[in-house]
């Protein structure tokens, strides 16, 4: 087990504006969690990641984030003390079930964070339809890149005459590890 003890585990209101209604927390422990860094940026679809630094920031739902040093855990948006002492331990058993199958992963080093809007943009079908829920397709296109929706959410994108653009949407999307902030 590569991270077995958490060491410290700090929760509190952010600093710069103490009466927000969440939390952040900082874990700290011994062991170096940075082998296992490119295998959970493949498995998590981390948002930003670093290698030479050695951060991997994961970006998580309802404004949530998770940041991993090699020896430190930092957790911001958390609701309330029970919510961020379970990312804690859902984050931990994430770390050490995706590095224990390693050997059957392939590790990323590129993130999401690298994902441009104006290439996003180009692949769409450009329809404005509004279909997708958004005002123009350069807002859905905005909203793809963070993750925020999914292809399936642009109709006329999964129309035949626009099917050479979707793959080629898709391949983009695959070459960063990009997947929506609900994906299971």
């Amino acid at each position: 087990m590569l991270l077995d003890q958490i060491d410290n585990f700090d929760i509190f209101r952010p600093k710069m504006d103490a009466s927000k209604e969440v939390l952040h927390g900082i874990a700290t422990f011994t062991a170096d969690i940075s082998p296992a860094f490119p295998y959970v940026n493949a498995e998590l679809g981390g948002w930003d990641y670093d290698q030479a630094n050695q951060v991997l920031l994961l970006k998580m739902a309802d404004g949530k984030w998770i940041t991993l040093q090699p020896q430190k855990i930092a957790i911001r948006g958390a609701r309330d003390m029970a919510e961020a002492k379970a990312l804690l331990v859902w984050i931990q058993g994430q770390i050490n079930d995706i590095y224990a199958g390693r050997e059957a992963l392939t590790p990323r080093y590129v993130s999401q964070a690298g994902l441009k809007v104006i290439e996003i943009l180009k692949l769409l079908p450009m329809t404005n339809c509004k279909a997708c829920g958004y005002a123009a397709c350069m807002a859905y296109a905005a909203a793809l890149r963070e993750g925020e929706i999914r292809l399936e959410d642009c109709p006329p994108l999964w129309e035949e005459k626009f099917q050479e653009k979707r793959e080629k949407l898709q391949a983009y999307l695959k070459s960063f590890g990009w997947r929506a902030l609900d994906a299971d």
